[in-house]
């Protein structure tokens, strides 16, 4: 038998003094990441959701030209018709048709008039307004048809809180007349309200 000695061989355990301190530490740097976390992700969905829309209604312009046809863009709740909204946050639709139908139709999903181009699923936690629930048509030159074509259309980009702060701030896409569309950071200060 060997005699017990008062201290141990190789110690490899950790002692309850430094697993307090680890935990200590965990939470204090959780508390910490969290909050930034949760503002980076609402960022980038709002990024994604501009980079999204923008490039629909480039490619929108695009098509209008390429095809020598209306080329219209319209908030969809289901993906099968316009609705009559502002509200784009649920989806959009990119469409074509003749212009012997005239301009700013709604889509009309069934029949041979209209084409779908595309259908857009907006992203969860996002606000997306329209100055007003009229359709974005580009004519054959890629301009928009609109009796108010001078005016350029704003759509705002928040959160789903429709918040604009220093930390998560808003974009706001802007088409102008020649249809020609782009986006900024929302100003602090400035309002999730596109007008």
């Amino acid at each position: 038998m060997t005699p017990l000695t008062g201290r141990p061989r190789d110690q490899r355990a950790f002692t309850l003094v430094e697993l307090m301190v680890t935990v200590a530490v965990l939470a204090i740097l959780t508390m910490v990441a969290v909050p930034h976390f949760r503002d980076l992700t609402r960022r980038h969905q709002i990024s994604s959701v501009t980079h999204v829309l923008l490039t629909d209604l480039a490619y929108a312009r695009t098509e209008a030209i390429m095809r020598a046809m209306f080329v219209s863009v319209c908030p969809s709740i289901d993906g099968t018709r316009c609705t009559v909204t502002a509200d784009y946050a649920p989806g959009w639709l990119v469409y074509a048709y003749p212009v012997t139908l005239g301009a700013n139709k709604a889509y009309v999903g069934g029949t041979t008039d209209f084409t779908l181009l595309r259908h857009t699923t907006a992203r969860s936690g996002v606000v997306v307004m329209a100055e007003d629930s009229k359709i974005i048509t580009y004519g054959q030159q890629g301009q928009l048809k609109r009796p108010d074509a001078d005016v350029p259309i704003r759509l705002v980009i928040c959160t789903a809180t429709a918040e604009n702060t220093a930390a998560v701030p808003g974009s706001r896409l802007e088409v102008s007349g020649s249809g020609s569309a782009s986006a900024k950071v929302l100003a602090l200060g400035d309002g999730c309200s596109p007008a």
